[in-house]
């Protein structure tokens, strides 16, 4: 009894290439700097949230509104408030768990109820009153 020839069905498909040194050193490169970056990141001034995206550092609204410097710019979080549309943008509140401060902006305010951060920098606005200061401190964002 003879076989049947199987030679003649067998596919002869070129296989594909191992992968070559030259492509290990290139992935390993890749994810070394990868990696680098995102050190880098996390050991800036912020913090990287679950999105990968590096949040400045922020300060709490009671430190704002202590602070001498009026000029500076600062980063501000927390949940907004009240909504007032002036001649050239709005005017809103934003609380954190030590206190409310006004946020003065020319672009879209977040919706009331929604978490917010905002970058600005920090404003005094002088009211006297029966010869007493009753000014308010206010961020302007950028």
């Amino acid at each position: 009894m003879t076989l049947p020839n199987f030679n003649s069905l067998v596919c002869n498909t070129p296989q594909p290439a191992p992968l070559l040194g030259s492509r290990w050193i290139s992935l390993g490169l890749l994810i070394t700097l990868v990696s680098c970056g995102g050190q880098a990141a996390s050991e800036s001034s912020g913090t990287i949230s679950t999105s990968g995206i590096v949040s400045p550092k922020t300060t709490s609204i009671q430190e704002v509104q202590k602070t001498a410097d009026r000029n500076s710019v600062v980063t501000v979080k927390g949940v907004v408030g009240d909504r007032v549309p002036i001649l050239d943008g709005t005017v809103y509140e934003v609380q954190d768990a030590t206190g409310k401060i006004w946020i003065l902006t020319k672009k879209q305010p977040p919706a009331p109820g929604q978490e917010a951060v905002i970058t600005g920098n920090i404003r005094f606005k002088s009211i006297p009153l029966n010869g007493q200061e009753q000014g308010s401190v206010y961020v302007e964002q950028e």
